[in-house]
């Protein structure tokens, strides 16, 4: 893979994991494992910045899965609705620091907020 690709798509997933209300020890629990989207969106979910309905959950995982961050976990049925992190993933949360997710800029969360409205992942 042609390396200006490579570091353009571990800005866009980084930038994509900073915006999400996704906390840093959700990205190290799918670094372990997979998460459930029931887990996401529980009342008291440790994994998130704000409660999240099933669909906000849902969206955000949609969104993570096209930016590349993100994989679904497939059983002995097909695909399921837990999730865990790509080789993509793991090297963008091995770029940050232990303790949390560095914070995004609001110039960043408007770029990833106007890219997942426009439905533009590349």
């Amino acid at each position: 893979m042609d390396l200006a690709i490579e570091k353009h798509a571990a800005r866009r997933a980084d930038r994509a994991a900073r915006c999400s209300p996704l906390h840093r020890c959700c990205f190290a629990a799918l670094q372990e494992g997979a998460v459930s989207l029931a887990e996401l969106c529980a009342a008291d979910s440790p994994f998130t910045t704000r409660p999240l309905s099933e669909a906000q959950a849902d969206q955000q995982v949609r969104w993570l899965l096209r930016v590349g961050l993100l994989r679904r976990e497939v059983d002995g049925q097909g695909l399921t609705d837990r999730v865990r992190l790509t080789p993509l993933g793991r090297q963008v949360v091995a770029s940050w620091p232990e303790e949390r997710c560095p914070p995004a800029s609001l110039q960043e969360r408007w770029a990833n907020g106007l890219r997942r409205w426009l439905g533009i992942w590349s």
